[in-house]
């Protein structure tokens, strides 16, 4: 496998975004901004689990399963080195997650969250793998109430409704890795239950792209045409194109055109070549 473009843009203080590689894997991890105080000095919960876990990822080998599973052991290794788990399950670090491995003549792909990852054919065609519908479902329901809200009090800022709307994405938080709920990487390794595992044989592949929301808001959110944003990254455009993103939320910074969470998340994105 070849990176032929990969990146990642910060979108506050801490990038909470992670990404690597090594010689027969590559991974993009979107760690969870925390909804409460963090544990680990110098840096967010989020931003720490996230590149943790990627860190952790250079050195494992195995099934996707399998790697994920001994970086949440370490991690959790780790956090608990300074106290016990949260007792709230919305305080729980988490992350969502692409891991690809080459296993011979195959291609295996794991997912959890709203990590997404496009198949590209030798012909071109595109396959979205399947991802994170429960959890972009809340969001969606938390992003209508946060309009709502902006609407009934009148002119009111994003940050100041986004606090209001802190409940709401708590419980919503406290869905994760639940039956019924979204499943996300976390300091569980029965987190990797909900893994989504897609298995295909390398030469139905020529190109794999990986991408947090952050990054795909350019295209899902922002109306870029999805072919020509591929095209630029094999262009070697990506920072051109994340600097068009960024323009994007700045014309807009309270989100009334675009409702968001925030004015800027973190946008990363790898794409290889099989």
């Amino acid at each position: 496998m070849r990176i032929v473009s990969q990146g990642s843009d910060r979108g506050g203080i801490y990038n909470e975004d992670a990404l690597g590689a090594s010689g027969d894997a590559v991974w993009l991890l979107d760690g969870a901004t925390s909804l409460g105080p963090s544990r680990m000095a110098g840096t967010s919960d989020a931003a720490w689990f996230a590149h943790f876990v990627s860190d952790w990822l250079v050195h494992t080998t195995g099934s996707v399963h399998e790697r994920l599973s001994a970086a949440i052991e370490a991690a959790r290794a780790d956090y608990e080195a300074l106290g016990s788990l949260p007792e709230a399950p919305w305080a729980m670090p988490s992350a969502g997650a692409a891991l690809m491995r080459r296993d011979g003549e195959m291609l295996e792909v794991g997912l959890l969250g709203d990590v997404k990852v496009w198949l590209i054919a030798p012909d071109g065609a595109v396959t979205a793998l399947l991802g994170g519908e429960v959890l972009e479902a809340l969001d969606a329901a938390a992003l209508e109430r946060l309009v709502a809200i902006r609407a009934e009090q009148g002119p009111i800022g994003l940050k100041a409704a986004r606090t209001q709307l802190d409940p709401l994405l708590r419980d919503n938080r406290s869905k994760m890795n639940t039956p019924g709920g979204y499943w996300v990487l976390s300091l569980d390794t029965a987190s990797l239950a909900g893994m989504q595992v897609t298995r295909v044989p390398v030469a139905d592949v020529h190109s794999v792209l990986m991408a947090t929301d952050g990054f795909y808001d350019l295209w899902g959110a922002y109306g870029a045409p999805f072919p020509e944003v591929l095209e630029r990254l094999n262009a070697g455009q990506g920072d051109a194109l994340i600097r068009g993103l960024r323009d994007i939320e700045r014309a807009d910074p309270e989100g009334l055109r675009y409702p968001r969470f925030k004015p800027h998340d973190d946008a990363s994105w790898v794409l290889s070549e099989i």
